[in-house]
């Protein structure tokens, strides 16, 4: 891979991220023109920021020690060994005797037997197995010490955003928009041999000037040798720079060099001991449903609010109605209590308790400024009449105070009616009023979904920008595997969806000629209410279904991507539309299901599941896939499935690229994947 931002202070800054290594080699063969580029020994802490003031440690992988070596073609390099006050009775084989692993996915020699490095959630686990002090490198012969001493962390990078908004925990912005970032101050910037504030983002095509891949700093880099007087970073990204309904990361590290050296028998290479600490933010971008400008002058006491909206222009010259309403922590409202309630979401916060979550219920103010629940057809137009290109001003709080709202998000929307403006996704957040307990509706995670009592059946749900795509695999009374889908435009920060459950029919079979769109029959409506991005509940023929998050792998979904990860959801080849693949990665590990049909004409599905293949310019994956029978239906009670075929046909993948793949069927047919931009 070319990079021309590769700096050696931030070489390999997605190791922040303690990327999985796919394949560890003990070795390549030597080139000539090995050069080593970093010798390094670090620990980190890694946190996720989910608000404007919310960022805490990672649940998972929160500490982290590294002991490295960098540079180009030095995968047949003598392997390099590190020595030091390594807590060699606990590490046991884990150490490796000290000699470092061969990583083939970036070109590094890292620590640990399998070559990954250590993680831990615990600082004093972390320092009772790699105390501070002198690590020794050897490499080529050469002895490289480097003293990492002094606990001198960092404090947590904390990001200013501007030009979009918190929802669910991420944040989402109008990519035809600019996107301003700003970091919170490095305390200690400038006292160590070097500080460095390393900003990068990943995401579906974005590759920022002069880089063709995201391996350093290529968003911001600032070291204080350079820069002595500013310890923190602002970037505006240009509007266009993002892909609509998208999903990016963002990750901003504070580095502490505490020691730096050059060695002669090392020549170009740059040699440090680091502390560093880093944070997340996930960034989606949504093409809004509609036009909107918010004002607001919120103090500690009154809140204020006015929405000037525009109207689709499809929308303007018919009827319609204009709404205000909230989604507000139950305890706010009056009859929030209430089973009638609508329910959306739960309260995030200080006060929120994972034991006893706090709903967050639908609601409108009442002329008093009480908070009152309704249901969707309950709600109160704020006017009514012609839907006019002027568009409309809308008064959402005029002085209210803010005891009565804290903690709500106030929404605006328009439609026929009430229930028509939910359920067809045309409403749009304004704002939402600080509290300790505050609801902040957003869309779930991509990916499988499952609820654990009911194992043998499970959920492909994707969501992008406004529109969500959701499939259950389970089966027929007869017992053959079948699926119904499902999709159409969410509503509520997309947390909220409804419409109606289709059967499939007629379609491509696994290594068939394709024989036209098939034929969709609707079973019953489905409504998905989402908790927060890994749980909610599922109401459709079969009942109302707690439903969360499924781990491919045990922790599969604190595993962070590997290099060249291809795109996780909905795939297709457009020339064949009816049959689908939906794929998940986690961790570098692949979850596949393919919905299409069998001879007869009948819906079914088959899995596959293994690790990722080839490199990170090239990926690939292959297997078998997998059937199943007599597991649970749509209507019925819980049984257990049993598996028919290990092998129902081979399945081999080639991407050649995030959003691209041949696909290899039965009989060597091949058809072109893309990812399937609903």
């Amino acid at each position: 891979m070319s990079i021309l931002l590769r700096t050696p202070e931030c070489v390999r800054a997605l190791h922040l991220l303690a990327i999985p290594v796919a394949v560890i080699l003990a070795g390549v063969p030597a080139q000539a023109d090995a050069q080593v580029s970093l010798v390094q020994v670090r620990k980190g802490l890694r946190y996720t920021q989910t608000s404007d003031t919310r960022v805490a440690l990672r649940t998972t992988a929160s500490h982290w020690f590294q002991a490295d070596v960098d540079g180009t073609d030095i995968g047949g390099i003598t392997p390099p060994t590190v020595a030091g006050p390594f807590n060699i009775a606990a590490l046991g084989t884990r150490h490796n005797n000290g000699v470092l692993v061969f990583n083939p996915v970036d070109n590094g020699w890292r620590w640990g037997a399998d070559g990954k490095d250590f993680n831990t959630t615990s600082k004093d686990e972390l320092d009772r197995l790699f105390p501070n002090g002198t690590y020794t490198f050897t490499v080529n012969g050469t002895s490289v010490p480097l003293a990492l001493t002094g606990d001198a962390y960092p404090n947590a990078p904390v990001f200013t955003l501007e030009g979009g908004r918190w929802a669910g925990g991420s944040y989402v912005v109008d990519p035809s928009r600019p996107l301003t970032i700003t970091t919170n101050g490095f305390a200690g910037y400038g006292t160590h041999r070097n500080s460095i504030i390393c900003l990068f983002f990943r995401g579906p095509g974005y590759v920022p000037d002069g880089v063709t891949t995201i391996t350093s700093c290529p968003l911001f880099l600032q070291r204080s040798s350079d820069v002595p007087n500013r310890d923190f970073s602002t970037v505006t990204l240009p509007p266009g720079t993002l892909r609509a309904n998208e999903e990016y990361t963002l990750i901003g590290s504070f580095n502490a060099i505490i020691d730096s050296r050059t060695v002669s028998g090392l020549p170009g290479s740059t040699n440090t001991a680091r502390y560093l600490a880093a944070t997340t933010v996930n960034i989606k971008t949504i093409t809004p449903v509609f036009p909107m400008t918010v004002t607001s002058n919120i103090t500690a006491t009154t809140a204020t609010v006015t929405a000037n909206i525009q109207y689709r222009l499809q929308d303007v010259g018919g009827n319609g109605s204009v709404y205000a309403f909230a989604v507000a922590p139950a305890p706010k409202v009056k009859g929030g209590d209430d089973p009638k309630a609508m329910r959306v979401g739960w309260a995030t916060g200080p006060d929120a308790k994972d034991d006893a979550p706090t709903a967050c219920v639908l609601a409108q103010l009442s002329q008093a400024g009480q908070m009152v629940a309704v249901t969707a057809d309950q709600l109160n137009a704020y006017l009514t009449g012609v839907l006019t290109a002027q568009g409309a001003s809308v008064a959402i709080l005029n002085g209210v105070p803010i005891v009565n709202i804290s903690g709500s998000t106030f929404f605006v929307g328009y439609g026929s009616s009430g229930s028509s403006m939910i359920n067809s996704g045309v409403n749009r957040s304004a704002v939402t009023i600080p509290g300790s307990l505050t609801c902040e509706p957003g869309p779930p995670q991509t990916g499988w979904w499952w609820n654990p009592l009911e194992d043998g059946r499970g959920f492909s749900l994707e969501v992008r920008g406004n529109n969500l795509f959701f499939a259950a695999f389970l089966y027929d009374i007869s017992g053959r595997s079948t699926w119904y889908v499902s999709t159409g435009p969410v509503s509520l920060d997309g947390s909220y969806y409804s419409g109606d459950l289709l059967g499939a029919s007629g379609g491509q079979t696994l290594g068939g000629a394709y024989p036209g769109f098939p034929t969709l029959t609707s079973v019953g409506p489905v409504t998905l209410a989402f908790n927060n991005a890994s749980t909610g509940t599922l109401v459709w023929p079969g009942g109302t279904v707690p439903i969360q998050r499924f781990n491919i792998v045990p922790n599969g979904l604190n595993l962070d991507p590997v290099p060249g990860q291809p795109e996780s959801g909905w795939w297709w080849n457009e020339q064949e539309a009816g049959r689908g693949f939906f794929m998940e990665w986690q961790g570098g590990n692949l979850d596949i299901a393919g919905y299409m049909y069998d001879d007869a004409g009948k819906s079914v599905w088959y899995l596959t599941t293994g690790p990722i293949g080839g490199s990170s310019t090239a990926r690939s994956f292959a297997g078998n896939w997998w059937s199943f029978a007599d597991g649970q239906t749509l209507t019925g009670p819980w049984k257990p499935n049993r598996q028919t075929s290990a092998n129902v046909a081979p399945v081999t993948i080639q991407f050649s690229g995030p959003d691209t793949a041949l696909m290899t069927l039965p009989n060597g047919r091949t058809t072109n994947l893309t990812r399937h931009r609903f």
